[in-house]
């Protein structure tokens, strides 16, 4: 008997009849559920007495894989080899048991002159994710004990041994998904394997031998990161689907499994050749499944889901709105109560994200955090998934802090990303991921307060993140990118040149190990842009500063026109060309700084949270052009721009300071050139409250004071 991963349960039936007037001398009645592809698993039941009505099972049978075509017949045993049915019914596997641990009731439809009969099972063990199976552990335990001992008993060329080789593995798997135990999964890996080795290919079951197998490789593999394990569950699930003829009702579930084992082996190789794959048996698996089926909604999901995956890498516009629909429909499809509703509104919430992050829609931010929520506040405290829906809804906060810079959004953020890292065990696959997403909140919050303990919290975080990745992770390049822009941060906080020569190796790191064509690959180039510029300021070799401006210059000519980082990749383009300007006094750079400049303060709204800092960069290049060629209009350009920056930060801002000073600076230099005194009085005001905002301590300070004490 197969078990689909999700769903797999053990039932017990009871079975009184209506009217069991025509059974009374029958004391024999047989419980026979048959699969589509011919195997069958069979219970004896046994008469509580011909007054009762009531027939119990001897036996426990195993539901199949979800969405599984079945039969449940009830057959009469009249001695040797005569039998009679007595009642039938076709269906579904999921209806055969209840999650909630609520017997469920089936109508068996009479045979002939039989009456109805009502089938009702009882579980015994659900679903590996629910607090049920917890309370039926010494049934489970008592079950795999019994298939052991029954499949030991017979020899390797009984016809029943692969059948009981396959009961007791997927019991075995069963058990491991609830409570991790390594020794379940590879015994039940091992008792599957011995069950396919017995199986000619020409048996009616092989193919359901294979889906198993390949299912708990997969399962084992996601434990363990063995890619051997992905590679032979792949491997065991392309068999299942091409012994599996077209037509036939477990072709959508087979097609799914292999889909996700090929998705799981993409995450860690990153060969795009296994995410087209992969969504290729997803949409064949989700076309074959008819509106209505139990499986509709999940199928649809994983699709969804994937498309999601393949649009992070490749950026194709027409898969995340594809990936975004499938996921609608299937969040349409499950009802509220429903135990994969949550899982249904955390993955439609992270895809809505990942279209804001591509297109900068706050309906997008505004839609994913409601989503998830929801999908949060429906999860149990103790689900091994509750971590990962805490992480998702802390990165759409931190998204929307990004865009709007309400301090509740990013607290919110923190909050919920410490749950996430607090609740995973330390062997936890996903935990560096969830590590380097909470330190890069520490570090936005850091940049918005100016609270050095964030910043120290954050790099600690990051350097475990980094540590906790293995060589050859695909999340290895962000762990990397978050811990290189957190080390420059601190460099420009305390101006510690081991902070930025560690920056600039860790970055590089971050872009080597990022493919050719990734979507996050402009990303890359722009940080590592970032702090060779830092460096260059503070140690002047130009090496940094020509492969500064190349790596700002790529960045953004891979970023497309729409894209809500294309200002901000402008700005530190421009920000570069004014540096080698400044140093080299070529005026090409600095008519191109103002160029890239202007075209960033543009496309930035007023209350985005980086205008000002833009703003500040443009006034400073027109400054800086003023010096060189004495343009009126360029200083009083400067201003204006300088004004703007500080009118557009609020008080407390860390960066406020800053932009005083540069208004300040602004304002002298135009009072020396056109001897103005309300500049000199304002420049020295703004330079005065630059220096009263700034700690002590702070690499900057003693910069300011002198340019206070220049005004003065």
């Amino acid at each position: 008997m197969r078990a689909d991963p999700d769903s797999s349960c053990r039932i017990t039936v009871e079975l009184p009849a209506q009217d069991d007037h025509f059974l009374q001398d029958i004391y024999h009645l047989v419980l026979e559920l048959k699969l589509s592809d011919g195997s069958v698993d069979s219970a004896d039941l046994l008469s509580r007495g011909s007054d009762t009505g009531i027939w119990d099972a001897n036996d426990f049978l195993v539901l199949p894989e979800i969405g599984t075509h079945i039969t449940l017949s009830v057959f009469a045993d009249l001695g040797g080899d005569e039998r009679q049915l007595v009642a039938s019914k076709e269906l579904y596997g999921p209806e055969l048991c209840n999650e909630s641990g609520e017997p469920v009731e089936i109508l068996l439809n009479g045979h002939d002159y039989y009456v109805d009969m009502i089938l009702k099972t009882k579980v015994v063990a659900v679903n590996p994710f629910t607090q049920n199976f917890g309370e039926n552990m010494n049934d489970v335990n008592r079950i795999i004990t019994q298939q052991h001992e029954e499949a030991s008993v017979i020899t390797d060329d009984h016809p029943d041994k692969p059948s009981r080789l396959n009961k007791l593995g997927v019991s075995l798997f069963t058990r491991f998904r609830r409570f991790g135990n390594l020794d379940d999964i590879n015994n039940a890996v091992a008792r599957l394997q011995e069950a396919i080795n017995l199986t000619p290919d020409s048996h009616p079951d092989k193919p359901g031998l294979l889906s198993n197998l390949g299912t708990s490789l997969l399962a084992r593999a996601k434990r363990l990161g063995n890619l051997n394990d992905t590679a032979s569950a792949i491997t065991h699930l392309q068999a299942a689907v091409n012994l599996t003829p077209d037509g036939h009702p477990d072709k959508p579930f087979r097609l799914n499994n292999l889909g996700l084992a090929l998705h799981n082996r993409f995450d860690h190789l990153g060969d795009l050749d296994d995410i087209d794959s992969a969504i290729a048996q997803l949409q064949a698996a989700d076309s074959l499944t008819p509106d209505g089926h139990p499986d509709k909604a999940i199928r649809s999901r994983n699709l969804g889901t994937f498309l999601v995956t393949r649009f992070e890498r490749l950026g194709d516009l027409e898969d995340i709105d594809h990936a975004i629909a499938r996921l609608q429909a299937a969040d349409k499809l499950t009802p509220d109560g429903h135990p994969d509703r949550p899982s249904q509104l955390s993955n439609l919430g992270s895809a809505l994200r990942t279209r804001f992050e591509r297109f900068g829609n706050l309906d997008d931010i505004e839609n994913s955090i409601t989503q998830l929520h929801a999908a949060v506040d429906l999860t149990p405290d103790d689900h091994p998934h509750k971590p990962i829906r805490f992480n998702n809804l802390g990165i759409s906060l931190l998204n929307r802090f990004k865009c709007l810079g309400n301090l509740d959004d990013i607290s919110n953020a923190i909050l919920r990303l410490q749950a996430a890292v607090d609740l995973a065990p330390n062997d936890h696959p996903e935990k560096p991921k969830w590590l380097s997403n909470l330190g890069s909140s520490l570090i936005s919050r850091f940049k918005r307060i100016g609270d050095t303990s964030d910043l120290d919290d954050a790099i600690a975080r990051l350097q475990v993140a980094v540590n906790l990745t293995p060589d050859g992770h695909p999340e290895k390049l962000y762990a990397l990118k978050n811990l290189g822009n957190s080390l420059l941060t601190r460099f420009r906080r305390f101006g510690n040149l081991q902070d930025i020569n560690n920056a600039v190796a860790k970055l590089q790191e971050a872009e080597n190990l990022t493919p050719h064509g990734h979507p996050d690959n402009p990303n890359q180039l722009n940080n590592l842009g970032i702090a060779l510029v830092t460096r260059f300021e503070h140690i002047g070799n130009l090496d940094d500063m020509e492969n500064a401006v190349a790596r700002l210059q790529e960045a953004v000519n891979h970023s497309p026109e729409d894209h809500p980082d294309k200002a901000n990749r402008l700005s530190n383009l421009g920000t570069s060309l004014l540096a080698r300007f400044e140093h080299l006094g070529n005026l090409s750079d600095i008519d191109d700084a103002i160029v890239q400049l202007q075209v960033a303060v543009n496309l930035a709204l007023d209350d985005h949270p980086d205008k000002p800092a833009w703003l500040s960069n443009l006034g400073l290049s027109l400054q800086a052009r003023f010096s060189r060629l004495g343009n009126p209009d360029d200083i009083d350009n400067s201003v204006a721009r300088l004004q703007t920056a500080v009118n557009l930060t609020p008080d407390g801002h860390p960066e406020k300071p800053r932009w005083l000073n540069n208004l300040g600076i602004s304002l002298f230099t135009r009072f020396e050139r056109l001897g103005n005194l309300d500049d000199i009085e304002t420049a020295v005001l703004q330079l005065h409250a630059a220096v009263d905002l700034t700690p002590d301590g702070h690499p900057d300070k003693r910069k300011w004071l002198t340019h206070l004490g220049t005004s003065l």
